[in-house]
């Protein structure tokens, strides 16, 4: 017999801990609001399981279909390398919980699994499988320590840069909430657009002209070991995610260990 409300409870829950661990996995983070808000729509797509056995094609495209929405509720829209990466994981996940059909007790129809667990049973393991991704991601690593060639599109001029993965790195442009990557001016001084890269020049020799309205540049708060600083930043977006915007902030920087020309969060990474 399934309980309806064990069942929506059920699935509530795994389809948190898929999306988080699918994030952990992927490098990138999700608001708590959004991650409810795909984890309600996983418990209502379990609904199916009340369904009438259909053909395995359909059961499967079901859900693929609502996994990729799930995600996409979690998360929005990345870019699509990152998305695919994230639904990727969360339907491992989802296919390595459909192998406890072998359980004592649990049911299976069109690809969803009812488990007859207690609520506080399901939330300490839900939890200790969370805790276990977290574990064997600090044991492993997370993404970065190589730079990897990114192209960044800015004022209408593409830049090939050596991007480098900061963990660490996560600032943002303070009035509309945009991530920053941060570039060594000198490295893309030659591909800039003649108007940025005059500005951006005279700018680090001491300038204090204030910026051509077309540029759209405003001015981004930094905070690092050295301290605090105010970085001059434009709009860009990166040649593999175009539809996500961001923003370019410049610093005159000698070459650093490693190489690297622009610096950028994980969840920046992840559309690279």
């Amino acid at each position: 017999m399934i309980y309806l409300d064990v069942l929506l409870l059920v699935n509530f829950v795994t389809t948190a801990l898929f999306l988080l661990a699918a994030g952990l996995l992927s490098g990138v983070t999700a608001s708590g609001w959004r991650v409810t808000a795909g984890a309600a729509l996983g418990a209502a797509a379990s609904l199916i399981l009340l369904a009438p056995t259909a053909p395995w094609p359909l059961g499967l495209a079901y859900q693929t279909a609502t996994g990729a929405v799930i995600v996409l509720a979690a998360y929005g829209w990345p870019g699509a390398r990152c998305f695919l990466r994230l639904a990727a994981w969360f339907t491992a996940l989802h296919l390595a919980l459909t192998g406890a059909v072998l359980l004592p007790g649990a049911h299976s129809n069109n690809f969803s699994v009812y488990l007859p667990l207690s609520p506080g049973l399901l939330l300490l393991c839900a939890g200790g499988v969370y805790l276990a991704v977290q574990g064997v991601l600090r044991l492993l690593g997370r993404r970065g320590g190589q730079t990897v060639p990114a192209t960044l599109l800015v004022a209408g001029a593409a830049l090939p840069l050596r991007a480098f993965c900061d963990t660490g790195f996560s600032v943002q442009e303070p009035l509309s909430g945009r991530a920053v990557v941060l570039v060594r001016y000198a490295a893309a001084q030659s591909a800039l657009p003649p108007p940025l890269g005059a500005y951006l020049s005279a700018y680090f020799s001491g300038g204090t002209a204030p910026p051509p309205p077309e540029l759209a540049l405003r001015f981004v708060p930094c905070t690092t070991v050295a301290g605090h600083c105010i970085l001059p930043a434009v709009p860009a977006a990166l040649a593999s995610a175009p539809a996500r915007p961001l923003y370019a902030a410049f610093c005159d920087l000698p070459p650093p260990p490693g190489g690297w020309e622009m610096l950028a969060g994980e969840e920046v990474m992840c559309s690279i």
